[in-house]
């Protein structure tokens, strides 16, 4: 099975086994795939699908471009079939494949702060600021997407506010100034930091 290393933070990149991977750079296809990679493990029907992506398109016009965009996507992503579940009726991506998605080692990363206290927070906290390079696919400006990117920015700002409280606690004033210092430079209006 091939590897697959995925970032949608601050762009979108795809690597398999290390290697780049061709034939996904038109915005449509990127979006579809990361569509069913923020919604992994949970299966989309066709037609919703179709319907998201060409809203403007009879149905049927959408069914065919959603067709053909899978098609290209199974043609570019090595082996597609580990990775995607494609049926008459659902599509969705697998949860079981050998994949890397920096968006979900954040959100991890962000969960496993949330359940501890005090100065174990800093790990999880700090990994959580190291991959979040910069907005979720900020050259996408698909509806859908807007919400997602949001959230995601949101966590990371109170992510990062944590760190500053966290290290300003244990006197750690260099690494405090650093995360505000990030904080300032992602929002230069924010008005705590």
């Amino acid at each position: 099975m091939t590897h697959l290393r995925i970032e949608l933070f601050g762009g979108f990149s795809l690597l398999a086994d290390g290697e780049k991977v061709a034939g996904l750079s038109a915005p449509r296809l990127q979006s579809l795939l990361a569509w069913l990679l923020l919604h992994r493990g949970a299966p989309q029907p066709r037609q919703q699908l179709a319907f998201r992506f060409w809203p403007e398109t009879t149905d049927a016009q959408a069914q065919t471009n959603l067709r053909q965009l899978l098609h290209a996507l199974r043609q570019h992503l090595p082996h597609a079939n580990d990775y995607l579940l494609l049926d008459e009726r659902m599509v969705g991506w697998r949860t079981d494949g050998d994949y890397w998605l920096d968006v979900a080692e954040f959100e991890q990363a962000i969960q496993v702060a949330s359940q501890l206290d005090g100065s174990v927070k800093i790990a999880p906290l700090e990994k959580a600021a190291a991959l979040y390079t910069s907005d979720l696919l900020p050259g996408l400006y698909d509806e859908w997407i807007l919400p997602l990117r949001e959230h995601l920015a949101q966590r990371f700002v109170a992510g990062v506010e944590a760190l500053v409280l966290l290290h300003e606690e244990r006197r750690n004033y260099a690494a405090a100034i650093a995360h505000a210092q990030r904080l300032l430079r992602y929002d230069p209006l924010h008005e705590a930091t």
